[in-house]
Formats: C-alpha cells, structure tokens, sequence
C-alpha cells in the first residue's frame, strides 16, 4: 500500500489536507442505502480499483459506495434521494471538495449536493446541516472538484446523490483546526502533527512518497508511509520546510526511520523559523539551528531532548529537516507548548 496513490488534483491537494481520509480518521456514519458497496469506501486511499468480472453476492464488486436503483424503494425519512453521513476525521475549514465517481459508468448519480454541520456528540435529528455544495451535476468516470466558500470549521458532512447510483470517493480538502479544549494547561502537543494543521510545504525531492506523510497520525505503516527521497548522485543533500500546525516552542523532537532499513539517512539536522502569516520557500529565510547534525539509525524512533538548543521561551511557525545526504524517514514529531491563536489556553 503506498499512501501517496491519491488523486493528483493539485488545484486543492497541493495546499491542503483531506480532513474527510480514512487515514486521520475520516469514517462514514451511516447511508440510505449500500446494497451493491458499503459507504466505508468513500474515505479510503486512492480512487479506487476496477475489478472486471469479480462479482459478489450483489453483482459486480465495485470500489466506492453503491445504492439499489430507486424505482419504488422507501428511504428514511421519504427523500427522493440517497444519501451518506460521515463525520470528518480532523475539523476544520473546507476549501474544496471531490466527488469522484471513478469506474461508475453506467451507475454514477445524475447530481449531488453536499451539506456540514458542527456536531459535539452524536448526529441526530436535531443537527442543522448547511449547504456547502448545492445540487450540481455530474458526469460518470470523473473526478468533479468543487469550491467551497465557508469559514466555518465543520465536524461532519452528509452526501446527498440523485435519485441514486455510485461514488468512489469523497475528499473533503482544508485546514486543520486544532481544538485547545482538547489539551490541558502545560501539556507538550505536537505542533507539527496534521491533526493540529502541520503541513509539509515544499520538499527537495519527493521522488518516492510525500513530505506530507512524515506528519500522520500513528507509526507507518510500511516504506511508502513516510517520505523517501531518490539516491543523491552529487554532494547536496536532501530536506523539507513543515508549516507547525501552532505557533510555539520547541522542546522535544521525535524522528522515526520504522521501515527504512537500507535507505535511512546517515545523519540530519533541524533548524526552524519564527516567521507567522508566511509560508515559507526556504532561500531567503536566517534558519537557526535547533539540533545539529546527528547520526541516524534504521527502523528506529529517535528522541531528542537534551540535544535541543533553543531556549526554552522561543517561539517558532516553521522548521526545516535537512537529511544527510538522501533516504526515507517515516514521522517527525516537533513537541512543544503552543500560543493558541486569539486567546490563552
């Protein structure tokens, strides 16, 4: 399974993070209908696979969500539609969105429409969904990318197709909003961990997988969750600029090589930035260094602490991690205490 086997629309997934994947979380709650494919593929990876010929107990296996054909059928609620509540694996601001009805040719819905809500707790009758997107046409075998004007930071969505038929995937593209709620006063959080709005913003070499996945939730899972660089044939070396999710301190650092055994690099280092309202290209910036050059280890979390040379009150938007000379690490972790955006935790 390689994370990075998404689709390549870099009008949203080039500068933001699809809060609705299965991998941070994303799951749908509950549909209408999935008699011929269940709702839970909507957030998988990828835009899903064609299966010629394999057929199942209720016809040809396809990869998304799939509904019967109306004719007389009742839906809850008696809608003239199908439709799929799922609740975002991060909260946040929405950008855009895809619905991709990838290998639907004969069974795509002839419309969707996309409506949000805030929900603490469970959805319920009493939930107030907005429309995001209004019902809008689309087309079978197709990726459909849609903006989105809202500033509102959402929990859930519901997909509503018309009358019925197939989607592979929905994305729903954004920023993270971290929730100070959740933490308590004086707990070290992750400021580079997507949850909490990390994103990886430019990279020297993504030639194996993303920048982006050093940042997702967990330990990898194999080499291709993680970011991994070619080999390096001159005497350079490779790095990439994360944007913390929250302005703070610094003052433990985790960087994980699980799964690069034959390919991790020899050493690295870390610098970072206090540059807020910019995203930064790296040319141009006074980098300081945070920990210099060590040496590295295959399959292996490292911990630094006591290495950490910034003082303990500086504050910082941006780091760099340079590795020497090429290779593959699986997560960086950037610990430290933040400064909440508008008010004090």
């Amino acid at each position: 399974m390689n994370f990075d086997d998404q689709p390549h629309d870099d009008k949203f997934s080039s500068q933001y993070i699809d809060l609705l994947s299965e991998r941070v979380g994303g799951k749908a709650l509950y549909c209408s209908d999935e008699w011929f494919a269940p709702a839970s593929n909507l957030v998988k990876f990828g835009r899903g696979v064609m299966k010629p010929g394999h057929f199942v107990d209720t016809g040809q296996w396809m990869d998304g969500w799939e509904s019967r054909r109306s004719y007389d059928r009742k839906r809850p609620n008696n809608t003239d539609h199908d439709f799929c509540v799922l609740k975002l694996g991060i909260p946040g601001i929405i950008h855009g969105v895809d619905v991709d009805t990838n290998h639907f040719r004969g069974n795509a819905p002839e419309f969707v429409s996309i409506e949000a809500a805030v929900v603490k707790g469970e959805v319920n009758d009493a939930t107030e969904w907005v429309e995001i997107l209004s019902k809008t046409a689309t087309t079978p075998h197709s990726q459909h990318l849609f903006d989105i004007n809202s500033d509102q930071v959402w929990t859930h969505l519901r997909l509503n197709i018309f009358p019925d038929g197939g989607v592979a995937r929905l994305r729903a593209y954004g920023e993270p909003v971290a929730n100070p709620d959740n933490y308590i006063d004086g707990e070290l959080i992750d400021l580079a961990y997507v949850v909490n709005g990390g994103r990886a913003l430019i990279c020297s070499d993504m030639f194996f997988s993303s920048g982006s996945n050093m940042l997702m939730p967990n330990r990898g899972v194999n080499m291709g969750d993680g970011w991994e660089t070619k080999r390096r044939r001159d005497q350079d070396n490779d790095w990439a600029i994360v944007k913390l999710g929250l302005q703070g301190s610094i003052r433990k650092v985790i960087l994980d090589t699980a799964h690069f055994k034959g390919n991790f690099p020899d050493r690295f280092s870390l610098q970072a930035v206090n540059m807020p309202g910019r995203d930064v290209s790296g040319a141009d910036v006074e980098w300081q260094t945070i920990i210099p050059q060590t040496k590295l280890h295959a399959d292996q979390e490292h911990l630094f602490i006591s290495e950490i040379t910034a003082a303990a009150d500086e504050k910082f938007t941006h780091v760099r991690l340079n590795i020497f000379p090429d290779g593959g690490v699986s997560r960086l972790r950037i610990f430290g205490f933040p400064v909440w955006p508008s008010a004090e935790k």
